[in-house]
């Protein structure tokens, strides 16, 4: 299990690479690739559910990364939320991939 620390995070602007879950980022995908599956702890606002996907999937369509994002919220209307952030910052609607 990869772990992430902060004190601070800026919630506001959840896609910029200072965010704390951008540090771990290139240990993750070192992970990805010898573990079929990787958990990731980091405090609440760390770009965990944001920030992270995003990059993932951009990995994703590059090619240097195979295989599905899956993310899991604790409560539905989180989940929802998260879904239509990432929607919105696709330009997509929730659902349509």
């Amino acid at each position: 299990m990869l772990q992430c620390g902060a004190k601070k995070v800026n919630p506001v602007e959840p896609f910029v690479t200072s965010l704390p879950v951008a540090a771990v980022l290139p240990e993750l995908l070192t992970a990805l690739k010898t573990a079929p599956q990787v958990l990731l702890s980091a405090p609440t606002g760390a770009g965990k559910s944001t920030w992270l996907p995003l990059q993932l999937l951009q990995l994703l369509q590059q090619g240097p990364v195979a295989g599905k994002i899956l993310q899991l919220e604790p409560r539905r209307l989180a989940a929802r939320n998260v879904a239509q952030r990432l929607a919105e910052a696709l330009n997509e609607k929730p659902g349509e991939r």
